[in-house]
């Protein structure tokens, strides 16, 4: 089921969590380290237990992302490869904005192969924006089992993306020229 969000939905926080928002903070203050996408990609591992966590970048392409780095169950991999957007959860992302499919992600979505492969069940994405407020990527999280806390993840989302939106508009420039 596609969940949407309340902005005004206040949520209380307990200790752990604060501690986690805290650090999500901290973190974006290395936003210059060149470690630092593969830093967002582990902190968000460590605080979402998703299987699978990407950054994507959108390419000159109409319809096609590539993947910048991905963390498979732990394990670092910068990637350079490219899929089609048409039929994917991210593609709702880049359309419509946040979202979170708490299950049945590969049904939803029976195009995608890659949801099928790896038995996706849940899927969180973000878009990243670029400095002219134009989409420039994505980051997604996804999970053989349902992701737990949602209101977390977008929040640890919402502190990082500036980060991560800064760094991927310099890297997408540099690319570009």
């Amino acid at each position: 089921m596609l969940e949407t969000w309340n902005p005004k939905l206040e949520v209380v926080w307990n200790a752990d969590e604060t501690a986690i928002l805290d650090s999500a903070v901290l973190l974006t203050q290395h936003s210059e380290q060149a470690s630092f996408v593969s830093d967002v990609l582990m902190f968000l591992y460590q605080h979402s237990g998703a299987d699978i966590i990407m950054i994507c970048h959108k390419t000159k392409l109409a319809g096609e992302m590539k993947i910048l780095e991905i963390l498979f169950k732990g394990q670092l991999f910068p990637a350079q490869a490219t899929y089609p957007l048409q039929g994917t959860p991210c593609a709702n992302v880049t359309r419509h904005g946040v979202r979170y499919f708490a299950s049945g992600v590969k049904d939803r979505f029976p195009l995608d192969s890659y949801l099928r492969k790896y038995e996706i069940e849940s899927y969180f994405g973000a878009p990243l924006m670029g400095s002219s407020d134009d989409l420039i990527g994505v980051v997604a999280l996804q999970h053989q089992k349902t992701l737990e806390n949602p209101y977390l993840l977008e929040l640890l989302l919402t502190i990082l993306s500036p980060s991560l939106e800064a760094r991927l508009d310099r890297i997408v420039s540099q690319a570009t020229s």
